[in-house]
Order: C-alpha cells, then sequence, then structure tokens
C-alpha cells in the first residue's frame, strides 16, 4: 500500500529535523515505531515539530546529503495549514505587509503606541508581539509612495547598468532612509534605477510559514512583472537578503520552476553583493570621504545561504578610515516573525546572546547587518545603533551627510533607531 504524499512528506521532514538538529521527540519516535496514526502527524504536535524550523537554511548548507530540508519543512507546514488552518496571531503576522500599511496611514499614532508600554501590552494581546521587543518606527509615507512622486516608477530609456529595485517590507514602510540611499548611491554610479510602482511584498513571512496559496499568487504577480524587466536588460536587487533569497530559491520552488521563475532568480543580488560586483567590473567609483568609524558586522542567515560571501564587509573596507570587525557569533536568534512573537521571545534572547552581548560590549561604535530583523535583535541590548551598510556607502560618498546623526543616536527601550 502507498503512502499518503502528505504523510510521506511530513515523515520525511521529522526525519530530517532529528538527524540534522537531534531533537529527541517522543511525536518523532512515536511515528517511526509506527504507534502515531497517519492522520495524527497533521495534529498540532507535529506542527509543534516543524515550527522548530524557522527557515534559516542554514540546515540546506550543511547537510552532507544535499538534502533540500527547507523546500520538505516549507511543504510539511503547507499540508498543517491547508488542513488545519493558522492560529489567530500567526494569521495576523504573516500578513506584516498589509499591517504595515493600515498603520502607516496614521503613521504618528502608530509610532506613539509602538513607543508606549501600555499600547504594546495591548498590541501584544492583540497580535502576539512581545512586549519588550523593540520595533521600528513607521515612515510619515512609504518609499513606494515617495518613489512615485519622484518618477522612479517610469523605466529608464538609456543604455548602461539598469537595475529594477525589489523593495522590501521594511525599506518601504520603515526605514525609506535605506531606500533612498541606495537610490543615491546607485545613481551616483551611474546606474538607472526603476521602482515598479505595482510591486507586491517577497511574501517570505508566508513561505516560511507554510502559508502557500497566497504566497504563491504573489510570486506569480512579481515574476510577471520581473521577468518582463529582465528581457529588457535590467537586474534586480534588494537590500533585504530574505527578499533576494525570495526571488533566487522560494519563487522557483512554489512555482515548480516556471521558466520567468527561474529566469528572474539568475538574475536578482543582494544590493551589496551588486555594488561588489560593479567594483570587481572596475566601474565602482571609489571618491569616498574618510570617516572615523568602526563598525560590528554580522552576517545574516538568509545572505549566508545565498553563497556570496560577504559582500557588504569588503566595500566597506574600501572606505578610509572605516574598521570592521567581523563578529563571528552565528545566527541573531530573532529569525523573522519567530523572534517578534510573545511566545519565542525569551529563546529567541538566548539564542542570540552572544551577538546582543557582543554588540553590546564590542570595541566598535555600530552593529552593522543587511538584516532588518538581525538590527532589531542587535539593538534588543544595547543603545548602540546598528546601520544597513549600504546607508554607510551614501555618508562616505557625500550623498547623506545625514547618515552621521544616525552613526551617533541612541536606541529607545522599545523602538529601534
Amino acid at each position: 500500500m502507498l503512502m499518503d504524499p502528505d504523510v510521506w512528506i511530513t515523515l520525511v521532514t521529522l526525519s530530517a529535523i532529528e538527524i540534522v538538529l537531534g531533537i529527541d521527540n517522543l511525536v518523532f519516535i512515536a511515528i517511526l515505531t509506527g504507534r502515531l496514526p497517519p492522520d495524527e502527524m497533521l495534529d498540532d504536535a507535529c506542527k509543534a515539530v516543524a515550527d522548530l524550523c524557522v527557515h534559516c537554511h542554514m540546515c540546506r548548507l550543511e547537510c552532507p546529503a544535499n538534502v533540500d530540508i527547507p523546500k520538505l519543512m516549507m511543504e510539511a507546514k503547507a499540508t498543517y495549514v491547508r488542513t488545519n488552518g493558522l492560529a489567530f496571531h500567526d494569521r495576523l503576522l504573516v500578513q506584516i505587509d498589509s499591517l504595515a500599511s493600515l498603520a502607516g496611514r496614521l503613521p504618528a499614532i502608530a509610532n506613539w503606541a509602538l513607543a508606549n508600554p501600555q499600547a504594546r501590552w495591548l498590541l501584544e494581546k492583540t497580535l502576539g508581539v512581545a512586549q519588550s521587543r523593540k520595533l521600528p518606527r513607521l515612515a510619515r509615507r512609504s518609499f513606494l509612495k515617495n518613489a512615485a512622486m519622484r518618477r522612479l516608477s517610469q523605466r529608464a530609456n538609456r543604455q548602461g547598468e539598469m537595475v529594477v529595485y525589489f523593495v522590501d517590507t521594511y525599506a518601504n514602510y520603515f526605514d525609506t532612509q535605506l531606500a533612498d540611499a541606495l537610490v543615491a548611491v546607485l545613481r551616483h554610479n551611474g546606474v538607472s534605477v526603476f521602482v515598479p510602482a505595482d510591486q507586491q511584498q517577497a511574501a517570505m513571512p508566508m513561505i516560511s510559514q507554510g502559508v502557500l496559496e497566497p504566497a504563491r499568487a504573489i510570486a506569480q504577480r512579481n515574476v510577471a512583472l520581473l521577468a518582463e524587466a529582465v528581457r529588457q536588460g535590467y537586474k534586480v536587487i534588494a537590500t533585504e537578503p530574505s527578499a533576494v533569497l525570495a526571488l533566487t530559491r522560494e519563487y522557483p520552488t512554489i512555482l515548480d520552476d516556471d521558466e520567468d521563475a527561474v529566469t528572474v532568480a539568475e538574475n536578482s543580488f543582494d544590493a551589496c553583493h551588486y555594488l561588489w560586483q560593479l567594483h570587481q567590473n572596475g566601474k565602482l567609483k571609489l571618491g569616498f570621504q574618510p570617516q572615523r568609524i568602526s563598525v560590528g558586522y554580522h552576517v545574516p542567515c538568509h545572505l549566508r545561504a545565498l553563497g556570496v560571501g560577504a559582500p557588504a564587509e569588503n566595500l566597506l573596507r574600501l572606505v578610509p578610515g572605516i574598521r570592521v570587525h567581523r563578529v563571528e557569533k552565528c545566527c541573531s536568534g530573532i529569525a523573522g516573525l519567530y523572534g517578534l512573537k510573545r511566545e519565542n521571545y525569551r529563546a529567541s534572547l538566548r539564542a542570540g546572546f552572544d551577538l546582543i552581548d557582543t554588540v553590546r560590549k564590542g570595541p566598535f561604535q555600530i552593529g552593522m547587518t543587511e538584516c532588518s530583523t538581525c538590527k532589531i535583535q542587535m539593538e534588543q541590548g544595547t543603545t548602540k545603533p546598528t546601520i544597513h551598510p549600504v546607508k554607510l556607502l551614501a555618508l562616505a560618498y557625500g550623498l547623506m551627510p545625514e547618515v552621521a546623526t544616525l552613526v551617533r543616536a541612541q536606541g529607545k527601550r522599545l523602538v529601534v533607531t
């Protein structure tokens, strides 16, 4: 008798977890010994095991048999979601882009609430976001709206280097300065920038939670848009490693290696990786102003998963006066939405303690990382700011002197810089 495909996926996934993570779990033992009926494998106990996967892709890199464990985990979670749905808090949090858009209509009120302990208590009860977790402030206007006003949503009509900026939720609604810095750095180097107004979020929170049907619909729309631009000579870049990972690995997977999805994947890059390639091709301007800044650099898991090394570190070493200390403390522990949730908050801090402690006590002025949620974690236990490397490049080019103020800024109790 053939095993049901959903049962097979769950069994293989749990086996992979046991092999890679060494989890001693009674549910896993019960499955292997046949004492757990197949229908029970879609129960909450099995989901609790699957939820140990935070979709960091490190197991895929480490697996000696080259098993795509993240794909197996994604399918196992999707099977559960199709059968049982998601808890109320999880249903809300995977819609983080929509929540940010809604809150962005009244940014002053939203930012007051984010910094108010009583309002944060209410946020924990309604959305499940840990009351003590530092969160980013909302921008007055989203970057995509600003880009449309600046006519960045119009395609370039010339030859030379051309890129599409695939904007993630964080840069769109929270840190529009980062998006502005990238556009400024690219234009300074003669690169035309196209910001499609109708692009959507990368849907990585949905993918990591197994909410694949809406994620697949979003991926199809983004791929159709980006593939057309690629055929016109554009490269696709993003400032968020998770967004690049969605384009390069997740979209081809959930779209069954659709030809356009593969085309987009082959032409998508992390922003710093793209800039480093410009330097390697002799096209990056090196007229940097000296900076007396020491930074502690954390390489995010999703950047490691891209297999491109540490291009941001290489770029910053081109700037006179900037001293880069690589902080080798493994994962930050926040793992995207995982560390924002109330039930995971303490476990997240324990997992990231070495990194948080090093940022707090390290011999450098600021932290540096490409990942937005890693930034949140790195600022959790200290007043030191953590800054995206693209902002430091904009400062060194003399394009955004206001970043110097950010270097000296101090994080508050409940909000990040």
